[in-house]
């Protein structure tokens, strides 16, 4: 017979399961309504490079292998055979990554008995439209999967140190960090960092020799990685020749609010900040900047309870979480200054990566509550209120991008035409809508594979 606790437990993780479920519908909806199935920016690259014969070895077998992600190359051999090169194939892959970090923490809440209220704040940031651009796009779909990876790993991680590990989970511990390398790409750096710290923080606790195998494997697949990235050739378009010490003596204070401000974009999306008080009514840069301070002042408050009120004796899996969150900000801020745009970190590109951070600080106070000290009522009504301000930030967000949705249908649809009739455009015109910033050659090239092996926008046309 089930008990009162035990029914609890059950119901609360339906309940997430469906939020999940829901908020992977409403992102399956919002790419039929806010795109049309059309190439453009980095995917004629890819069609210029990679089609018609999508495992064609030559192009496979190469020494920076790892930075094409591995994983890329079988996905665009199904989406080539199957759907005719279809981005929204790709478009529904992102997703699919985007529900498979919810679902990893909806496990995680029912593994630790937690109440799904909090899933509500949890859900609505993982599902927050700030990710519009990394959706729509669709080429970053393997980064999405990768970061459900990141939180399926951290998962077991956490079983394990609480002592609920098994055979298979010591296994998967020392293969995800390879698994993880096929569709990682860079991201494999933060990554292992925030594994490595991990893995040290459980040696120095409990002295377990899975720990030392997985921190090696993890090691030696960052190590991979690099070896690979070596023989790369990168292309930074719009990059500044200024050194960082040049940048920092001209203006001191843009390094500072280029990293402040990405931490804005992790609650409040551009679209909303740029509408904040109606058309056109764009937030002040300072604003942006105290929205800033403030989640990094979450990120304290969060971390701080963590360790004065010894949460890490429970899971370490909120402050994986929130390391994995503050290293995002540090690496983009380390490898966009270069674009000399203090903006640049509120581009919804980063949205996936910044969330990781704001669910580990929601995860730590849903951990907190279950600790009943003196400080409870006052840290509670502190944690309430940020909990508000990430809810609200997050659905600001998604009723912003909401509102454009016909607009964002509607350029896609005008780009399909133009990608249909693109011997009627001048160059540079074409390679505007495209959102195209190199060669011309290239961009022909890529439009004429698709032509003549009936893909993409020409598939199903006599």
């Amino acid at each position: 017979m089930i008990d009162g606790s035990s029914r609890k437990k059950h119901t609360d993780l339906l309940l997430c399961l469906l939020l999940t479920a829901l908020g992977g519908i409403f992102l399956l909806w919002y790419i039929r309504a806010a795109g049309a199935d059309v190439v453009y920016s980095d995917y004629i690259r890819i069609v210029e490079e990679y089609l018609p014969d999508a495992l064609d070895p030559q192009k496979l077998f190469v020494p920076d292998i790892l930075t094409r992600i591995p994983a890329t190359f079988l996905q665009r051999f199904i989406n080539v055979e199957l759907f005719s090169y279809s981005v929204t194939f790709d478009r529904v892959c992102s997703a699919l990554g985007i529900t498979g970090c919810a679902l990893m923490t909806a496990l995680y809440m029912h593994k630790e008995r937690m109440s799904a209220l909090w899933f509500i704040p949890i859900a609505t940031v993982t599902f927050s439209l700030n990710k519009w651009e990394i959706i729509l796009n669709g080429t970053a779909w393997a980064h999405t999967v990768a970061f459900a990876m990141f939180f399926l790993n951290y998962l077991l991680l956490d079983s394990y140190y609480e002592g609920k590990g098994s055979k298979w989970g010591r296994t998967a511990l020392c293969s995800m960090p390879f698994i993880i390398l096929l569709f990682s790409g860079e991201y494999i750096a933060s990554y292992a960092a925030v594994m490595a710290v991990a893995y040290i923080f459980c040696m120095l606790e409990q002295r377990d020799r899975i720990y030392i195998r997985g921190l090696v494997c993890t090691l030696a697949a960052l190590g991979l990685y690099l070896l690979s990235r070596h023989f790369a050739v990168w292309e930074h378009a719009g990059a500044t020749d200024m050194s960082l010490m040049e940048v920092v003596a001209e203006d001191p204070l843009f390094i500072p609010r280029l990293f402040i401000k990405s931490f804005a974009g992790a609650v409040l999306g551009q679209q909303a900040m740029a509408d904040f008080y109606g058309p056109a009514m764009p937030l002040s840069d300072s604003w942006v900047l105290l929205i800033g301070v403030l989640v990094i002042g979450a990120y304290i408050f969060a971390i701080a309870l963590y360790i004065r009120h010894s949460l890490w004796k429970r899971s370490i899996y909120p402050m994986i979480l929130m390391l994995s969150g503050g290293f995002n900000h540090v690496l983009v801020t380390a490898s966009r200054w270069i674009f000399l745009n203090d903006d640049y970190g509120l581009s919804s590109r980063y949205g996936a990566q910044f969330m990781i951070g704001i669910i580990g600080i929601l995860l730590t106070f849903a951990l907190y509550f279950k600790v009943r000290d003196k400080e409870k009522k006052r840290c509670g009504a502190l944690m309430m209120i940020l909990t508000v301000l990430i809810f609200a930030g997050s659905i600001l967000t998604t009723r912003a991008e909401l509102a454009i949705v016909p607009y964002r249908e509607q350029n896609y649809e005008a780009l399909r035409q133009a990608v249909l009739d693109y011997r009627s455009y001048e160059p540079e015109e074409l390679a505007g809508l495209l959102e195209w910033g190199k060669s011309e050659d290239t961009m022909y090239r890529a439009l004429e594979i698709l032509e003549d092996n009936r893909l993409n926008v020409f598939s199903g046309l006599d």
